[in-house]
């Protein structure tokens, strides 16, 4: 099967079954659940497919950064859902977000492009899935966050929801901090410097920051729940546009691999 083929069945997976969980109000069956592995699967035998026709990963051009990250959001969300039941209640979020994604892809051009040399080192692949799973682990806790401020769950299940929403944003935390990190050192391999300031850095940068200041006044301040689901919700934009706005927008030499 070609990898065009592939790519679109995987496309359309994820879009049905993102619709039929925000229309279901989350992951409810297991029906949908099946949906998901789909997807998940089939977008993954594309991404195969295409390393091995063009001999270079996928995260050059915009159809492989999107593809690549439906993938990324796809697979941890799913694991997450098998793994916590209790986190299917965010999923019409997190999916509806996969769904979006995943329909963008039918609309973007898969010419390969030539892979730079400075986009050869051991370093950026670290940095790159330092940053999908950061991204993966955050949208999780987003739709949890989304769920609390859409819906009013009893006490004791708002309580279980909240401590997860925190344990996954923490989590991703550490990632966007790996993410930086290795970014740096892959660009000071590459250009031999550690950091230029230039649009993307500078925005993956203040989505660190945001992030960081969000678990301080969690911590420190004790704002009423609400206010913290919508801060939350509102890093995760931050993020979103970090990951599928700047690249594009950057004239750095970076530009497009997140």
């Amino acid at each position: 099967m070609s990898e065009a083929l592939l790519a679109q069945s995987g496309a359309v997976l994820l879009m049905v079954c993102g619709a039929a969980t925000v229309l279901q109000g989350g992951l409810r069956s297991r029906g949908l659940g099946v949906l998901l592995a789909s997807g998940v699967v089939t977008t993954a035998l594309a991404l195969a497919v295409r390393w091995l026709d063009s001999g270079q990963g996928p995260f050059l051009t915009l159809y492989e950064v999107v593809m690549s990250n439906v993938f990324s959001l796809a697979l941890i969300s799913a694991l997450a859902y098998a793994r916590w039941p209790l986190l299917r209640l965010g999923a019409s979020f997190t999916l509806g977000v996969v769904a979006l994604l995943a329909l963008w892809t039918l609309f973007l051009p898969r010419a390969h492009t030539p892979l730079p040399p400075t986009f050869d080192n051991p370093w950026l692949w670290a940095h790159v899935l330092s940053g999908k799973g950061f991204l993966g682990l955050y949208l999780v806790a987003t739709g949890l966050a989304v769920r609390l401020l859409m819906t009013r769950p009893h006490e004791s299940q708002a309580r279980e929801m909240d401590a997860q929403v925190w344990r996954f944003a923490a989590l991703a935390f550490v990632f966007d901090t790996l993410m930086l990190v290795t970014g740096a050192v892959w660009a000071n391999d590459a250009w031999g410097r550690y950091w230029a300031w230039d649009p993307l850095e500078s925005s993956a940068f203040l989505t660190w920051l945001a992030l960081a200041l969000l678990l301080h006044l969690r911590l420190a301040l004790r704002l009423p729940a609400p206010v913290q689901w919508a801060m939350a919700s509102g890093v995760f934009v931050l993020a979103f546009l970090t990951f599928f706005g700047m690249p594009f927008l950057s004239l750095g030499p970076h530009r497009g691999i997140l």
